[in-house]
């Protein structure tokens, strides 16, 4: 805004800048990126934190065999972390199938785009394509996005929120562009999965966010979804415990 005060203009101007100046110092800090920003998050190996007693290591740290890309060549590997080159959308799943397991594995969001931001995703409850067969999207799969803890479904060709099947047990604080530790408990039998969330990776997780719907339980991949180009997310610590002892979260604080 111009003001054109002939005398006492510079003085609006001056108070008017002292203002926003108070405003800007007394706003409360901002806690996570907007989907309009372009986040980046500073350089990090990937955690050294030990994973749970029993738990079967999928990503080895150094290469990404074991796991298959729909479409090709969009993951790489890099100080330890599987890490997305934000080329588009598609999927990178476990060529092992699962019906009844825990998983856990660390993540961070490290940059976006701007005006492409979204959370990173996680998929289970999915189905690979047939040989020739074209790939259902997100292979069909159930969503957790991380950390957040907020959800879609892509079953059956559709795309929808899925509120109906969700339930939030609470709001995750933890900042995308740092890492942290997820569990998820998955059980095709009952149709259900369980999400928990910690940050820093060891320290106690907080549950998040429940699913259940005993139509949609199903043997498949686990898998992690690069929802759109210009994303670039980090996995590491990736294993998995294939019908658990505990049949609940292990690293959510009791």
């Amino acid at each position: 805004m111009e003001w054109t005060l002939p005398k006492c203009g510079v003085y609006v101007v001056a108070i008017a800048g002292l203002a926003r100046l108070d405003l800007a110092q007394n706003a409360p800090p901002t806690t996570a990126p907007t989907a309009s920003a372009a986040p980046t998050s500073q350089p990090a190996s990937a955690p050294n934190v030990p994973l749970p007693a029993g738990m079967t290591p999928l990503f080895d740290g150094k290469t990404l065999a074991g796991w298959t890309q729909i479409p090709p060549d969009q993951w790489t590997v890099k100080d330890g972390a599987m890490v997305s080159l934000g080329k588009g959308r598609g999927v990178i799943a476990t060529e092992g199938q699962y019906r009844k397991y825990r998983i856990i594995f660390d993540i961070r969001h490290v940059w976006a785009q701007p005006k492409k931001d979204h959370p990173a995703c996680v998929l289970f409850f999915g189905t690979y394509p047939a040989e020739n067969e074209k790939p259902l999207d997100m292979l069909g799969s159930v969503q957790f996005m991380i950390p957040q803890g907020y959800h879609w479904d892509y079953r059956g060709g559709k795309s929808s929120p899925g509120n109906e099947f969700f339930t939030t047990l609470t709001k995750s604080k933890a900042n995308p562009l740092q890492w942290s530790r997820v569990e998820m408990l998955v059980d095709a039998d009952l149709g259900t999965a369980r999400l928990a969330v910690a940050q820093p990776p060891g320290s106690p997780a907080v549950e998040l966010s429940r699913f259940k719907d005993p139509k949609a339980g199903k043997k498949g991949p686990f898998a992690i979804q690069m929802h759109n180009d210009g994303l670039v997310d980090e996995y590491a610590n990736i294993a998995v415990e294939e019908n658990p002892t505990v049949d609940d979260l292990i690293t959510v604080q009791k």
